[in-house]
C-alpha cells in the first residue's frame, strides 16, 4: 500500500524516524540524530514537522486513509467477521510500529485515528456517543491483541468479535 506523503524530504524523514523506530527506542531518537538518517538539516525537519509526534500523526493518518479507500471498508455495511478481518490484516501489517508506539506511551496517536476516521465515515448515521463506543472498543480489542503479540490471526479475532456482536 502506497501512502501519498507531502515532498520527498518529509518522505525522507518519515522514513528515517520509522526505521530509527525499529531500532531504537521514539524518545532516545533525537532531531539530530533523525536529520542525519534522513540526510536532511534541521532546517528542514521544521520546515516540514512541529515534531517528531507530528511524523507519526501525519504518517499515521496517510496510511489509515489509503487503507480505508482502498479497502473499502464500512462498519456499517460490511458483515462483522468481513469488516474485523480486513481490520485486522491491516493492522497486523503495522505490528512493528505499532509495538514501538506502546513501548513508547504513544497509542493515543493511533486511537485518535481510530476515532478520526469512524467518526468522518460514520458520524452522519449514528450519533456521537455511538461512535466513539465503536471506535473505542474496536481499538481497545486491537490494544488488547497488540499487548498479547498478535497471537490469534485476524480471522480468529474477528470470529470472536463478531460472536460479541451477536449478543
Amino acid at each position: 500500500m502506497k501512502v501519498k506523503r507531502e515532498g520527498l524530504v518529509g518522505e525522507y524523514i518519515t522514513d528515517a524516524l520509522l526505521l530509527l523506530m525499529e531500532k531504537k527506542p521514539y524518545h532516545d531518537i533525537s532531531v539530530t540524530e533523525l536529520c542525519e538518517r534522513a540526510g536532511v538539516t534541521r532546517m528542514s525537519f521544521y520546515r516540514n514537522f512541529e515534531s517528531k509526534e507530528g511524523i507519526l500523526r501525519k504518517w499515521l493518518a496517510g496510511v489509515t486513509d489509503c487503507f480505508v479507500v482502498e479497502s473499502g471498508i464500512s462498519y456499517k455495511d460490511d458483515a462483522p467477521h468481513d469488516y474485523f478481518v480486513t481490520l485486522f490484516t491491516h493492522l497486523a501489517r503495522y505490528q512493528k510500529i505499532c509495538s514501538a508506539l506502546y513501548e513508547a506511551r504513544l497509542m493515543y496517536l493511533l486511537n485518535d485515528e481510530f476515532d478520526r476516521v469512524f467518526l468522518a465515515i460514520h458520524g452522519s448515521e449514528y450519533d456521537d456517543y455511538k461512535s466513539y463506543f465503536h471506535a473505542g472498543g474496536i481499538y481497545n480489542v486491537f490494544l488488547l491483541w497488540l499487548m498479547r503479540g498478535c497471537v490469534e490471526t485476524p480471522e480468529e479475532l474477528a470470529d470472536k468479535l463478531a460472536g460479541l456482536m451477536e449478543k
